[in-house]
């Protein structure tokens, strides 16, 4: 096994994410901060405080400390973050979502360490205009970057990571089936993500008719939760499908349940570059979704899933009966989804690419490792 390249140069970097709940970006996170460490990098982690992402956050292991940077009005933020980076001694500060982009912006303006934004989703540039720099996590994303005004070079595409071993199921798919009433035969289509309106919850529930006057057996697993769940539900009754359908809420296991479904299906309507999509190609799941925004760069459609237009329930049946009624097919395309995905969306990529972007961005403040910010010794 050859060994990973070792860092440009240690770097010391302060992280701010502002989560509103545990989800992809969050997770990843958490997997960046071990790698980075591991070469040679000292990382500092800050995080909304009340955020309900904190407990999760703590059991994975990201020292991750509350701080009162909540809100894009609370103007107190900025100094918390300053102060926090000189304290440190941060070469650069690196943030997650919106809010913590927002002030880590403004801590750049006035002078503090420069900030690299990590943009997971198509969110308004006005969150990133004075940030050095910019992460995108798709093509797409960083397209909506531009015609939002960013100039094309202060942005990198930086597609998601995930290795096998971060996403190992812990039991065999046969009890894990079995907890929810099926058995090795039962065709299983898996939906992994918030319930909201973007993520095409609803017509995924519309399609689910259709594929069971074929397929009456079949079982649809909704993993996650959010404001759509009572809708869903209303919607399950309302096409006769509530028997068919296994509401999971938030699941610690979901490398357990990927494994143990056939199909992965997230119809989003316009899906930055979703984490599920890696995690199902590494459990070898062929993936539907939707001909927008990310998703065609995360699935190769006809080779490693099915891609259907926006909003086509019809479609979304269709393809859902495609792979469920030709298991080889199925199964071929899982096995192309698990080798491109070890080859587009792996670590060694991500960390030297993330690493380039520091030197780079650190060349251009004049890098002097910033020694007069050192803590003491």
């Amino acid at each position: 096994m050859t060994k990973p390249v070792p860092p440009i140069r240690p770097r010391r970097i302060l992280q701010v994410i502002s989560p509103s709940r545990m989800s992809g970006a969050e997770m990843q996170l958490v997997r960046l901060t071990r790698r980075m460490q591991d070469r040679g990098h000292t990382l500092d982690t800050i995080v909304k405080r009340g955020s309900p992402a904190i407990p999760e956050l703590h059991r994975l292991g990201l020292a991750a400390e509350p701080m009162l940077i909540n809100g894009k009005a609370n103007i107190a933020a900025l100094a918390i973050i300053a102060r926090r980076a000189a304290r440190f001694g941060a070469d650069l500060i690196q943030s997650t979502l919106s809010t913590a982009s927002w002030w880590c912006g403004w801590v750049d303006f006035f002078g503090g360490p420069p900030t690299i934004g990590h943009v997971q989703g198509f969110t308004s540039a006005t969150w990133h205009r004075r940030q050095t720099h910019l992460l995108a996590v798709s093509n797409a994303v960083k397209d909506h970057l531009v015609n939002e005004g960013i100039e094309p070079e202060r942005i990198t595409i930086l597609y998601n990571a995930l290795s096998p071993d971060d996403f190992r199921p812990s039991r065999d798919p046969i009890p894990v089936r079995a907890e929810f009433g099926a058995d090795a035969d039962t065709p299983i289509v898996g939906t992994f993500a918030h319930l909201s309106e973007k993520k095409g919850h609803r017509e995924l529930f519309d399609a689910m008719p259709t594929v069971l006057r074929t397929l009456p057996a079949t079982q649809f697993w909704i993993v996650g939760q959010g404001k759509l769940l009572d809708d869903l539900e209303a919607a399950a009754r309302l096409n006769g499908v509530t028997a068919s359908v296994r509401f999971l809420g938030f699941r610690r296991d979901v490398a357990d349940l990927m494994h143990a479904i056939d199909v992965m299906a997230l119809p989003s309507h316009r899906e930055p570059c979703a984490l599920v999509y890696v995690e199902a190609a590494l459990a070898r799941k062929p993936i539907i979704g939707c001909r927008a925004g990310g998703a065609p760069e995360s699935i190769a459609d006809g080779e490693t899933g099915l891609l259907v237009p926006v909003r086509d329930s019809a479609a979304i049946a269709a393809a859902i009966l495609t792979l469920l009624t030709n298991r080889d097919r199925a199964a071929q395309m899982g096995q192309a989804g698990y080798d491109r995905a070890r080859t587009l969306f792996g670590w060694n990529r991500f960390v030297e690419t993330l690493e380039t972007v520091y030197e780079r961005v650190l060349d251009e403040h004049g890098d002097t490792c910033r020694t007069s910010n050192r803590p003491a010794a």
